[in-house]
């Protein structure tokens, strides 16, 4: 069933109050006119973070990067098997949606930007596909501390 706004609105005009979410938001209420619960909608996302400063190789991304995501051993080293992990999903029960986080973007070697580039055009379709978000530089940091906290 396909239903326009403006169909909805006509029914309830309090939709409106929401029109200002942010990607990765999302409104709860128990009835109409109820008041609205804004929460980030993927908050339990697997957390795939990404420090540009420490990779020199394209197997330093990889080593990195595939536990993070959970991924088995004959998980493929190439773009191709990243898109079909991060956008695609169905190969580990933990993504996607993935929370991105990409740091030190400026510190990439230049023989490595054009692959980073492409990572990031990776992620940002696997957003566009199964949801997910971006993390702040401060999320990244609270979910380091976290790990330390509990090793």
């Amino acid at each position: 069933m396909i239903v326009a706004l403006r169909e909805i609105v006509s029914m309830d005009q309090t939709i409106t109050e929401i029109a200002d979410l942010p990607p990765g938001w999302m409104a709860q209420r128990e009835t109409i006119g109820a008041p609205w619960r804004r929460t980030l909608q993927y908050a339990d996302a697997a957390r795939v973070i990404v420090d540009w400063s420490k990779i020199t190789s394209e197997d330093d991304f990889y080593d990195i990067i595939l536990p993070q995501c959970g991924l088995p051993l004959w998980h493929g080293r190439n773009l191709d098997a990243l898109a079909d992990s991060w956008i695609t999903g169905g190969i580990v029960r933990n993504g996607p949606p993935y929370a991105f986080g990409f740091f030190a973007l400026e510190s990439t070697p230049p023989s490595l930007i054009a692959f980073r580039d492409s990572i990031l055009k990776i992620a940002e379709e696997s957003i566009d596909e199964n949801g997910g978000r971006y993390l702040q530089q401060a999320e990244q940091a609270n979910a380091g501390n976290r790990r330390s906290a509990g090793a």
